[in-house]
């Protein structure tokens, strides 16, 4: 266990603060991996097309899911 003198006090409203902000910076590095990465963009882009010309399925559960890939 530490000495006194070796910790330190951490307000919970400070500590929640970090976290959530930590949380904000990996979904902005993911968000830059995926744009760096050529494939992922290029997922990207069809997804955005076939969306836009109404080719997708929506689905209500999981299952629903399944039953569209087998």
């Amino acid at each position: 266990m530490p000495a006194l003198d070796e910790s330190v006090v951490i307000p919970k409203d400070l500590l929640k603060d970090l976290y959530i902000g930590l949380v904000k910076v990996e979904e902005v590095l993911a968000t830059l991996e995926e744009l760096f990465d050529k494939e992922g963009l290029q997922r990207i882009k069809k997804a955005e097309k076939e969306y836009k010309e109404g080719e997708y399925i929506t689905v209500h559960d999981s299952s629903e899911i399944k039953e569209l890939i087998e």
